[in-house]
């Protein structure tokens, strides 16, 4: 499949051996997915523009994306991971190179952890800089995490369709997506059906697509897919990407929704 003309992958990784490692990562791979690599796949598949996301394994050092950003500005954005000992001084900087949110991988974290008075600083701080929070977990922490993030009326990014476990019509955090009182503080990427539990993550994309429409939903191919290489590609990523967008709303997850969220020049 070829993609249209203009096409942001909004959820990629990148990194290389001379990225420092966090302490005991659920994951490490072990090879190098650089910047220069993932460029040339765009380039061969036609997508104008993407967005890094901070892979879990390298922490709160940031420094890797930072310099991609700086080298394409135009190009690409990013979404970091912060701390709460985070400065005011490195928001600032990340911002103004093009991080537009911060990521909060929580698999195998407890919810109640972003309670504490740190957590809820950093937050205040986030909230004056604009910046929206994506967050990576699943059931029943997922939502609980949503419900901690209810307060501050961040816009909230879900990862991965929200990891379904179950159907479209019976997995609570698609209901939650679907139906909350707050439904219309999230975006949800359309990516990586390989890391949901559910038996059709097309019928979630359906699910998703009537009930929040194509302006809340975004493409990304979660390049080089770590942990599940040997099961995907660009050309199935894309390939499911007309599948759950059909043609009618395809132009607006791949292109118009991830312009308008990350700040990109629309006549890029």
């Amino acid at each position: 499949m070829r993609p249209m003309d203009k096409t942001i992958d909004s959820h990629a990784h990148v990194f290389t051996s001379a990225c420092r490692v966090t302490d005991n990562p659920r994951h490490r791979p072990r090879y190098e997915a650089p910047l220069a690599t993932y460029l040339e796949r765009l380039d061969t598949w036609g997508i104008s523009h993407a967005v890094l996301v901070q892979p879990s394994f390298l922490g709160t050092d940031n420094s890797y994306l930072m310099d991609c950003l700086r080298e394409h500005p135009d190009r690409l954005r990013g979404v970091a991971v912060v701390g709460p000992d985070v400065t005011d001084a490195s928001l600032d900087s990340m911002q103004a190179l093009g991080i537009r949110g911060t990521r909060l991988n929580w698999i195998g974290q407890r919810a109640d952890a972003l309670d504490a008075p740190a957590w809820q600083a950093l937050f205040r701080r986030l909230k004056q800089r604009g910046w929206h929070l994506e967050v990576q977990a699943e059931g029943p922490a997922l939502l609980a995490i949503l419900d901690r993030l209810a307060k501050w009326h961040f816009e909230v990014v879900v990862d991965h369709f929200g990891r379904p476990r179950d159907s479209a019509w019976r997995d609570p955090v698609v209901e939650r997506l679907c139906n909350g009182h707050d439904r219309d503080r999230f975006w949800v990427k359309c990516s990586a059906p390989y890391r949901s539990q559910a038996e059709s993550v097309t019928d979630t994309a359906k699910r998703l697509l009537d009930t929040l429409g194509p302006q809340r939903l975004m493409w990304g191919s979660d390049w080089p897919w770590t942990q599940h290489e040997h099961l995907y590609s660009f050309d199935k990523a894309l390939e499911d990407l007309q599948d759950w967008a059909g043609d009618d709303a395809l132009t607006t997850i791949a292109w118009e929704t991830p312009c308008r969220f990350y700040g990109f020049e629309r006549t890029a």
